[in-house]
């Protein structure tokens, strides 16, 4: 027997009761309260610490229980656990070590396999419309505050456009849909960057770089094949970029950053707050390993296709990393914050290195140090 407080679920009013566990039983005595309650309509929470366990019965009534010796002691002698196997458990640290380690093992393959595979399904569902609209708030966004328009001669950007149209699929495959745009930028400098709807926009800045770094072939009255290497640079490029938008990198990347809200957003059907975050969060999207391998498979396959030689991408690459490298030095004395930041986004992919000696080796070439 001991001493518990009773509430009867319907008004706040406590009962000072006596309680006992007989033949399968509670049994309360209290001043006018008399009850007995069989233990299968019952159920005793947990016990917390110190904090008082809670009887309840199915009715919403409930006694609060403070002693716990004397309850467990009632427990045992009616031939009942006084805790679960659960709470046993949780009172060994050994066990909950291991509770602890599985968690983190649950969450940890959760983020490398099942976000990126959620990302995918969610990606698919979208609306066909959404990617569309967020290349225009990009856009929008970009021409605001670090694009200029192109100063590329309307000769040299049809040169580019009509060569990248008149890439063969590889394998027989069908391109994706896409829209090339040229801008220029200072900040940004030589880059390529493929959205989510397929809009792909080229910097003035890198087609310089890529007839730069063929100015040595023209010294060498090589000028034709100078014009054709840069050109397949460029094309290596934006290959790559064609690459994302086959594979849906861009908004799976966004997805996975943002995957509650865009699960939410694709399960209510409103679009609207995923829009509004749709620019911010694209220009923080980061490639991974896996995405940029993809790409670069796709270009390299496009080039061969197409009697390319996968090395000239390797080349931009290697061109465009020394660039950024430049820029960075540079930017340690110059850049302003905001600056500075443009040119952490839009600055070459990482493990370009790895990129580069994979690309010279479709190409037959080795990796140069």
């Amino acid at each position: 027997m001991l001493q518990a407080s009773y509430f009867d679920g319907q008004t706040s009013r406590r009962h000072a009761v006596t309680l006992e566990l007989q033949h399968g039983e509670w049994l309360l005595s209290g001043e006018q309260l008399e009850r007995r309650v069989s233990v299968a309509e019952a159920s005793l929470s947990e016990k917390i610490g110190k904090s008082p366990r809670q009887l309840h019965f199915d009715d919403g009534a409930y006694c609060l229980i403070t002693d716990h010796a004397a309850l467990e002691t009632m427990l045992q002698a009616a031939g009942m656990q006084p805790h679960s196997t659960v709470s046993r458990l949780e009172g060994k640290w050994r066990y909950a070590l291991a509770s602890f380690v599985l968690i983190a093992v649950f969450f940890a393959a959760a983020y490398q396999w099942g976000l990126p595979w959620a990302a995918n399904v969610v990606a698919q569902r979208l609306p066909a419309s959404l990617p569309a609209l967020m290349d225009e708030q990009t856009m929008a966004m970009l021409d605001q505050y670090v694009l200029e328009p192109s100063e590329l001669p309307p000769a040299r950007q049809q040169e580019i456009t009509q060569a990248l149209s008149d890439l063969q699929p590889a394998q027989g495959e069908a391109m994706p849909e896409f829209h090339l745009i040229f801008r220029k930028s200072e900040a940004i400098g030589p880059n390529a960057f493929a959205m989510p709807g397929g809009t792909i926009l080229l910097t003035d800045e890198l087609v310089q770089l890529a007839d730069e770094s063929q100015k040595e072939k023209t010294q060498q009255g090589k000028a034709h094949q100078g014009k054709a290497l840069a050109q397949a640079q460029i094309l290596g490029v934006l290959a790559h970029e064609i690459g994302h938008v086959e594979h849906r990198h861009a908004l799976r990347q966004f997805v996975q950053s943002t995957i509650v809200a865009a699960v939410v957003t694709w399960y209510l059907g409103d679009v609207s707050s995923l829009l509004a975050a749709a620019p911010a969060a694209l220009l923080n999207t980061r490639y991974s390993r896996d995405f940029e391998r993809e790409a670069d498979a796709y270009a390299a396959a496009t080039m061969l296709k197409n009697g390319l030689s996968p090395a000239a991408l390797a080349d931009m690459l290697s061109n465009m990393q020394q660039h950024y490298w430049q820029q960075e030095v540079k930017g340690q004395e110059k850049a302003g914050a905001a600056e500075s930041q443009w040119l952490d986004y839009f600055s070459t992919h990482p493990n370009t290195q790895e990129r580069i000696a994979r690309l010279r080796g479709l190409s037959g070439e080795e990796a140069q140090p």
